[in-house]
């Protein structure tokens, strides 16, 4: 793809609608589940520095919705014109680059400091998971 205003605006534009949609997503199911999904989306605690910082809950989401640009500009402008994956099913190349946010689960949630999720609640990465898969399914529309 060529980079033009046209295209950065749109993978832009992809990149925050799904980063929102995930994170409100994420807040709801944490709402009706009790399952602290939605503060293991937005945790840093454990970052040197950074995590010793007091954010709030809109610095922390800003956090959350710049890591989505990251995805969406790298599946777009890296992965999806490299010649290997040239001929793959853009859902297919979709679902692999989601495939680390969704086994970020074990890790986040282990090195945590404050209480989320435990690595061990299999309900907790279903639902992680889950919602990370319907995240992969609206990157192709960067495309």
């Amino acid at each position: 793809m060529k980079m033009n205003g046209k295209t950065f605006y749109k993978v832009s534009l992809i990149g925050l609608i799904n980063g929102i949609m995930l994170g409100l997503a994420m807040k709801l199911v944490e709402m009706f589940s009790g399952k602290q999904v939605y503060q293991l989306l937005l945790n840093v605690d454990f970052l040197p520095v950074i995590g010793a910082v007091p954010w709030s809950e809109a610095s922390l989401y800003f956090f959350h919705l710049l890591f989505s640009l990251a995805i969406t500009f790298s599946y777009v402008y890296i992965l999806h014109p490299l010649k290997f994956f040239r001929e793959w099913n853009k859902y297919t190349l979709a679902f692999l680059t989601i495939i680390p946010a969704i086994m970020l689960y074990f890790p986040l949630s282990a090195l945590s400091i404050t209480e989320v999720v435990l690595p061990s609640d299999l309900t907790a990465f279903f639902l992680w998971s889950l919602l990370h898969l319907f995240y992969g399914l609206f990157l192709p529309k960067a495309i």
